[in-house]
């Protein structure tokens, strides 16, 4: 019989003898020929692997079911598809290797190792035994290679395991990519070579499962030896640690006028004023910036700022909310105050979570009680932003949605909840085997089921409590009727479940978490809960400590925040796994983790590049310059220029924009800068939804939106020429105002001749003030 050895040596050559690995076994379906045609592009979506298939043959999304994949290739096609008698007649091998007509091209040549691989399998008799290809494991070897300079190459092995207990070398037959192949490319049978310094992931993909391995390219010696850099926390001792190995030196720690800068837009969104950057520059206390820092994060505006990002994590949005468009905006308002205050009051991040989990409108409180207070809320509502909604226990406005006037379906709920405290996308899990992660169309249906008794409506005993009320409206006297009755529903635990089927058996499947426990009780959602705040999950910690570094630092340890998957392992494990374990520990502190952070020195290091660290992007050794908020771009236009925003009905006078609640904005202004600096408009589950690149449109609008350019010539610029203030100070004001520095003796000097080759003293200034706006280092945190 044809050996798999023999078919890798033969038609390979040197290389492949060097790799390949002494088996004994025949070519095997799943093992093999599945593999290939995944590696190859057939099963992909865009081929034979979509809904519909391609040319009459539909195979499962990468190889996900090799006993459907089987039958259409042996039976489909009129029996054509494979020739045990004349293999080399199997429309299988004439269509892959571009011998008729096909499609999708030539995947390979008729003279490779692909070919012969196929050959061997259809002259066997094209056998398929059912489960050979059930991996339980798969690994990397080296799983951290060095590659000391660029050209240099490494050969990875990539070996399963299988159900039975045995193992094999699969490399030829994995889908093998490099994350960032300006680092590191990685060839077909695994060759992995440098391209330039710097770390990439190398990810293999094989029958559903994925494993990695970490390539490192250290930047060329200098000949001196590497410093010795001081370390603030467990944070540094990580960060440097992979940086010595990278021979990356880290950045100098910041100017304090960079830190007080970059702390402050963190922290609330706005900038430091003048006088806070004189104050600071001159405080000789050592302890400053971890005073400054405590400052920061007990501000009223930091509670509001993580508000705002927790409302676009949740999809805070009205038009998903039931009510008149006035209703709906104070009900974002009542969302945005009950996460503000829990971060105001430093509660527990697994207490937050459980809170909006495992919520239902009554609270377990009666029907007549809860009536009465929610009938008194409503009211409230419409004569006001104030409201008590934020001392309710538990956020049951994350349950009330609707879409095409019909509550949300499992399916939305189930996906936003997996990306919002898991960090999981398991959208493409809907309708098959999610292609880069483990997770099943039943792994995706039980979770989703997790959610069935759910409802968001008028219950049987509120709409008969509703129609006594309003009974006893209708007989009492004139005056004495009460508060009006306002259109009420309910979030409430059905007796009807609205469990999703088996995809392929029809069967009614049990609630069960990702990856983990059935999901008992009478609310499956309590178990869940449960479950997510345990210390050992896998993903809760995880996921938020990867958004608050995320929101730190410009980018995640895992990057997207939302992607946490086999296949896009973290820039620095042993970092993520540090920090997720403390904020177990701590019983999962917010301030106490954002308090790590800020204090590092990883954090407090200069944008300055040195030459060992230019390049890097992804290990921290520096401040990257990074895009606002779009909401902290309003802010900070206003504290820049001295102007405060008007957002009428959407917030209170004098609110800022990182306390506007409501997703649609009606001024007009606003609505404009949120829109061109990438402000979510909470529709997806996504956290691409909010846009982080630069865009042409965003110079454009600081350049010459007419909103903007009166603010410019307007309120600060106006106060400091009324308290006639010399041309020199007002140039520093403005420097400090809006880069929270003092101009060097260059830019002192070309600011001034700016103002005295003007027109006019004010149309100088103005120009001043409007070049400093316009600047990289203005517009971007750094």
């Amino acid at each position: 019989m044809f050996r798999l050895t023999a078919v890798l040596i033969v038609a390979i050559g040197s290389h492949a003898r060097a790799a390949a690995e002494p088996a004994r076994d025949p070519v095997d379906f799943e093992r093999h020929v599945v593999g290939l045609l995944s590696k190859s592009g057939c099963s992909a979506g865009a081929c034979h692997g979509s809904f519909q298939g391609k040319g009459g043959l539909r195979l499962s999304l990468f190889g996900s079911e090799p006993a459907r994949d089987h039958l259409a290739i042996t039976r489909g096609g009129g029996g054509r598809r494979v020739n045990t008698a004349e293999p080399d007649k199997s429309l299988l091998l004439l269509k892959a290797t571009g011998r008729v007509p096909h499609t999708g091209g030539k995947r390979f040549a008729a003279d490779s190792w692909q070919a012969e691989a196929v050959r061997a399998w259809i002259a066997a008799g094209a056998r398929h035994a059912s489960g050979s290809g059930t991996v339980t494991r798969l690994d990397v070897s080296p799983a951290e290679p060095a590659l000391t300079e660029p050209g240099a190459t490494v050969q990875l092995r990539v070996k399963a395991t299988y159900a039975d207990g045995t193992t094999a070398d699969v490399t030829r037959f994995c889908d093998l990519q490099s994350k960032d192949d300006s680092v590191a490319e990685v060839s077909a049978l695994g060759a992995a070579r440098a391209v330039r310094p710097g770390d990439s992931a190398l990810v293999a993909r094989y029958l559903g499962h994925t494993a990695t391995a970490r390539v490192f390219v250290p930047v060329p010696g200098t000949g001196t030896p590497y410093p010795t850099i001081p370390e603030v926390n467990f944070i540094d001792r990580e960060v440097f640690a992979k940086l010595k190995r990278l021979n990356i030196v880290p950045s100098d720690r910041a100017s304090d006028e960079e830190f007080l800068r970059r702390v402050t837009i963190d922290c609330t969104g706005g900038l430091p004023t003048a006088a806070e950057v004189r104050a600071f520059g001159a405080d000789t206390d050592p302890q400053k910036r971890e005073k400054a820092i405590d400052r920061l994060l007990a501000h009223p505006l930091h509670a509001a700022l993580w508000a705002t990002k927790l409302c676009a994590i949740t999809a805070c949005n009205v038009d998903a909310m039931d009510g008149s468009p006035e209703q709906r905006t104070k009900q974002a308002r009542m969302w945005h105050d009950w996460v503000r205050h829990r971060f105001a009051a430093n509660v527990p991040y697994d207490r937050i979570a459980r809170g909006v989990l495992t919520a239902t409108s009554r609270e377990g409180h009666g029907l007549s009680e809860w009536l009465g207070a929610e009938i008194e809320r409503a009211n409230n509502n419409e004569s006001g932003f104030d409201s008590t909604y934020r001392t309710r226990a538990t956020l049951d406005l994350y349950w009330r949605r609707f879409e095409a006037e019909e509550f949300v379906p499992l399916e939305k709920l189930a996906e936003l909840t997996a990306t919002a405290f898991l960090g999981v996308r398991i959208e493409c899990a809907q309708c098959h085997r999610h292609p880069f992660d483990r997770w099943t169309q039943t792994d995706y249906r039980t979770f989703a089921s997790t959610f069935g008794r759910v409802r968001y409506e008028s219950s049987p005993e509120l709409t008969a409590a509703v129609v006594d009320r309003l009974e006893a409206r209708r007989k009492a006297p004139p005056g004495r009727a009460g508060p009006p009755i306002p259109r009420l529903r309910e979030v409430f635990l059905s007796d009807r479940s609205r469990a999703l089927p088996h995809p392929e058996t029809g069967a009614a499947l049990e609630p069960k978490a990702l990856g983990g426990p059935a999901l008992t009780g009478t609310d499956p959602r309590d178990a869940l809960a449960a479950w997510l705040t345990r210390p050992d999950n896998p993903f809760f910690a995880r996921a938020f400590v990867n958004r608050v570094w995320a929101h730190y630092f410009g980018s995640g340890l895992i990057d997207p925040v939302d992607d946490l998957s086999a296949g896009n392992p973290p820039s620095n494990g042993g970092l993520l796994d540090a920090l997720a374990a403390d904020f177990v520990r701590s019983g999962f502190d917010v301030r106490r983790l954002e308090r790590t952070v800020l204090t590092s020195r990883t954090y407090q290091l200069s944008s300055d590049p040195n030459d060992s660290n230019r390049r890097d992007r992804t290990n921290f050794s520096r401040a990257y310059p990074r895009p606002l908020l779009a909401e902290a771009v309003l802010d900070v236009l206003n504290d820049a220029l001295g102007s405060v925003e008007d957002f009428g009905p959407d917030a209170p006078a004098g609110a800022r924009a990182v306390e506007v609640a409501t997703n649609r904005v009606r001024s007009t202004y606003a609505a404009r800068v949120f829109r061109v600096f990438g402000r979510p408009a909470r529709t997806t589950t996504c956290d691409c939804e909010r846009a982080t690149g630069p865009a042409l449109p965003q110079t454009l609008f600081l350049m010459t939106d007419p909103d903007l350019l009166k603010k410019v010539t307007s309120g600060r610029l106006q106060k400091l020429l009324a308290a006639k203030t010399a041309d020199a100070r007002i140039v520093e004001e403005l420097f400090l105002a809006t880069l929270s520095r003092l101009p060097d003796a260059d830019e002192r000097k070309a600011a001034l001749d700016r103002v005295s080759a003007a027109p006019d003293r004010e149309a100088g200034l103005a120009d001043v003030l409007w070049a400093l706006i316009n600047t990289r280092e203005f517009i971007l945190n750094h």
